[in-house]
C-alpha cells in the first residue's frame, strides 16, 4: 500500500493522474531537477530560519504558556504522513497550535488544503489541534545591515480557513490513498493543465504526438481544446477552417497549414528607422532569493548579478561587447551599474533588449536602491526598444515559431547557425542557480572557472542573438 504524503495529496489536488504514475510506474529514485532542488533548499533556508525566528522570539512565551516547542514533529495515522514545521504543544492536554512555514509573501489558497492535510493526520493520531497558523515572508522588509527576523517573518492565523476546509479535506485524502493504490487510470488529455504535453501522464499514453499540435496554438482555451480533441484533431494543421478562433489564432493556422513565412517588408523598414546609433543590445541575468542578499534589497526582489552587451556605434561598424559578472553576493550592485554606465552614452543611441518590462523594472528598482545613477537608468529606460516588438505586432511570422515570440523561439528560425543547445548553460533558472551555487563557493578549481565562463557565455549569446536577428530583419527589409 502506498503511503499519502502531504506533498502526494497536494499533487493529487493538482493532478491525480501524474500522482498515479509517479506512485506506481516512474522511478522515485529520479533525482530532482536543478530548479526543484533549488526551491527545497530555498525551504529548507527558510526552515531553519523560521526555527531561529520561533526559538527567539517564542520559546519564552511558550514558556510561560506551559507549552513546549517542537520542530519537524511527524505523525502517522491511516496510510497519511504528516510533518509540521514548529508545533506548541501542550501535553497535558494533548493538544497543539501548529505553524506551517513557507517561501512566500502571502496566504495562498492552496496553503489551506494543505495545512488542513496536517491538521487531519495530527488529529487522527491522537492530538488535537486548536489553532493553525501560516508563517510567511514579509515581502515590504528591507535588508539592512543584518538579517531581522522579526521584520522578515509575519505570522497569521488562519484557523477558521482551515476549519471551513477541513470536511472536504478528509473526503479528499480518502480518495487519494484509494486513488494510488487503485488500478490505472483511463487514458484521457489532462486539459487545463500548466505543462500541457509536457504532462507526463499525457506522455506516457500518447506516444505519438504531432511536432506542432493543438496545443500549441496560442492562448487556446480548455473549451475549444476539448472540441478539437472530440473530433480527432491534435495536428495544428488539421483545424478546420470554419473552427472558431481569434484571429491572430486562426492566423497561426493558416500559417502552420500553407507552410509559409509572412514578412511585411514596408511596415518592418518603417520599424527598423526608429533605432538610432550608437545601437546598444543589452541584457540582464538577475537572481530572486526568498532571503534579500544585499542592503535595500525587498525579498524576492530581481537582484542585478550580470550583465551582457553588444554595441554597434554606427552602420557598418565592428560590433564591440561588454560584460560584468558580480564575483560574490557581496560585491556590490552598484559595481555592475557603474560598468554600465561606461560602457553606455547617457543620452545617445537606442537601448535594444527582448521583453523591455524586464530590463525596465530592474532599472527602475538599481534607480531607487542607487540614487547616483538614477539619472543614467531613467535615460536608458527612456532608449530602450523591444526588438519582441517586432515579432508581437507580426511584422514577421513563420510556422516554426508555433505561435510563440520569446527569443528561444526565434532565434534558431532565423540564425539556425546559433543555439543554446551547445551551452553548459541554456536558461536564465539556470544561470541564476548557478551563480548562486557559484558565489556559495559550491565549485572549486577547474570547476569554478568553468562556471563562470558558462555564466558569460549564455548571457553573451542573449545579447548577439538579438544582435544577429537584427541583422537578418535589416537584410530582409531591403530584400
Amino acid at each position: 500500500m502506498h503511503q499519502l504524503t502531504k506533498t502526494d495529496f497536494l499533487q493529487y489536488l493538482s493532478c491525480p493522474e501524474e500522482l498515479w504514475l509517479f506512485k506506481n510506474i516512474e522511478s522515485s529514485n529520479v533525482p530532482p531537477a536543478l530548479d526543484e532542488r533549488h526551491l527545497m533548499e530555498q525551504g529548507q533556508l527558510i526552515d531553519e530560519l523560521a526555527k531561529d525566528f520561533f526559538t527567539d522570539h517564542f520559546s519564552e512565551s511558550f514558556r510561560e504558556r506551559g507549552l513546549d516547542m517542537s520542530f519537524q514533529k511527524t505523525a502517522e495515522a491511516n496510510g497519511c504522513l504528516a510533518r509540521a514545521d514548529v508545533l506548541a504543544i501542550d501535553s497535558a492536554s494533548n493538544t497543539v497550535d501548529m505553524y506551517e512555514v513557507k517561501a512566500s509573501t502571502c496566504v495562498k489558497s492552496e496553503h489551506i488544503p494543505d495545512v488542513a492535510f496536517q491538521k487531519m493526520v495530527f488529529e487522527n493520531s491522537g492530538w488535537t489541534v486548536r489553532k493553525c497558523f501560516l508563517v510567511y515572508i514579509n515581502n515590504a522588509y528591507q535588508l539592512e545591515d543584518e538579517l531581522n527576523l522579526n521584520a522578515l517573518f509575519v505570522v497569521e492565523e488562519i484557523t477558521e480557513r482551515v476549519n471551513i476546509a477541513y470536511p472536504e479535506i478528509r473526503k479528499q485524502a480518502r480518495k487519494a490513498l484509494q486513488f494510488i493504490n487503485g488500478p490505472e487510470p483511463e487514458k484521457r488529455w489532462t486539459l487545463g493543465c500548466a505543462n500541457k504535453l509536457q504532462c507526463s501522464f499525457v506522455q506516457h499514453h500518447y506516444t505519438e504526438l504531432p511536432e506542432y499540435s493543438i496545443f500549441d496554438i496560442s492562448r487556446i482555451g480548455v473549451k475549444k481544446l476539448e472540441k478539437l480533441l472530440e473530433n480527432g484533431i491534435l495536428d495544428v494543421r488539421d483545424v478546420p477552417d470554419d473552427f472558431k478562433l481569434t484571429s491572430r489564432q486562426k492566423r497561426q493556422v493558416e500559417i502552420a497549414r500553407k507552410n509559409e513565412v509572412i514578412v511585411k517588408k514596408e511596415a518592418l523598414s518603417q520599424e527598423l528607422k526608429k533605432l538610432r546609433y550608437p545601437l546598444y543590445f543589452l541584457d540582464y541575468e538577475t537572481f530572486a532569493y526568498a532571503v534579500p542578499i544585499q542592503k535595500g534589497h525587498t525579498p524576492f526582489q530581481q537582484m542585478l548579478f550580470q550583465y551582457s552587451l553588444h554595441v554597434v556605434e554606427a552602420p557598418q561598424a565592428e560590433v564591440r561587447h561588454f560584460e560584468y559578472l558580480l564575483s560574490s553576493k557581496e560585491e556590490s550592485v552598484s559595481e555592475l551599474l557603474a560598468s554600465l554606465k561606461e560602457n553606455i552614452h547617457p543620452d545617445k543611441g537606442t537601448v535594444l533588449v527582448w521583453n523591455k518590462s524586464f530590463e525596465q523594472s530592474r532599472n527602475k528598482e538599481c534607480a531607487a536602491l542607487f540614487p547616483e545613477y538614477a539619472d543614467f537608468l531613467f535615460s536608458v529606460n527612456e532608449r530602450v526598444y523591444d526588438l519582441m516588438d517586432i515579432f508581437k505586432k507580426e511584422y514577421y511570422l513563420h510556422p516554426a515559431f508555433k505561435g510563440k515570440i520569446s527569443l528561444k523561439s526565434v532565434l534558431p528560425v532565423l540564425c539556425p547557425e546559433l543555439s543554446y543547445k551547445t551551452l553548459p548553460i541554456q536558461n536564465g533558472a539556470e544561470a541564476n542557480i548557478n551563480w548562486h551555487h557559484w558565489t556559495d563557493g559550491a565549485f572549486h578549481g577547474e570547476e569554478h572557472e568553468f562556471i563562470k565562463q558558462a555564466l558569460l557565455e549564455y548571457c553573451k549569446l542573449d545579447t548577439w542573438a538579438m544582435v544577429r536577428i537584427w541583422q537578418v530583419l535589416g537584410s530582409m527589409k531591403k530584400g
